[in-house]
């Protein structure tokens, strides 16, 4: 069990590394970036919870940080704990960073370890596809990469994940 929060959900299924969770609504502030080697990103919303914010408020740390591809771009996403809304989130001072409802969802995943490269990325999402595919379940919107530990984290201990919403 993580000492972080992570957003609640639902284990419907599960079959080996692959999940169908049903996802409560959550929050996160994410940024806007170029691609999954950038980490800049990351940075923004880090100094976000830190404190550089409106209030001045140091925000805790969640579990995982999220990569959405958007088009050609990718966000990076810090969910943000269970106490917060949009209402009483604090304004980020940074224009970059936006603050985002993310709706309740059912959502496929496939869960690995190591460290998190595009080509392991893809290889995941064509896994999580042909298992969706046997299940006769449909992808709604785009895959998103979910990370559960530190960078510092030995390899091999890392939780990361690949998720996309489904239809039912």
């Amino acid at each position: 069990m993580s000492r972080y929060e992570s957003p609640a959900y639902q284990v419907l299924e599960k079959d080996g590394d692959f999940e169908i969770r049903r996802y409560e609504p959550y929050y996160t502030a994410a940024v806007d970036q170029s691609g999954l080697s950038e980490d800049g990103g990351f940075s923004q919303v880090f100094d976000f919870i830190s404190g550089n914010n409106v209030s001045h408020e140091k925000i805790a740390m969640t579990v995982p940080v999220i990569n959405q591809k958007k088009g050609d771009r990718i966000t990076t996403e810090f969910v943000m704990p269970s106490m917060y809304s949009l209402e009483n989130l604090p304004k980020p001072n940074n224009p970059n960073i936006e603050l985002k409802k993310i709706e309740g969802s059912i959502t496929a995943s496939v869960t690995f370890s190591g460290t998190v490269h595009e080509k392991e990325v893809r290889h995941y999402e064509e896994i999580l596809t042909e298992w969706l595919t046997k299940k006769n379940a449909k992808a709604r919107g785009e895959f998103r990469l979910a990370r559960y530990n530190s960078p510092f984290s030995l390899p091999f201990m890392r939780r990361n994940e690949v998720l996309i919403d489904i239809e039912i």
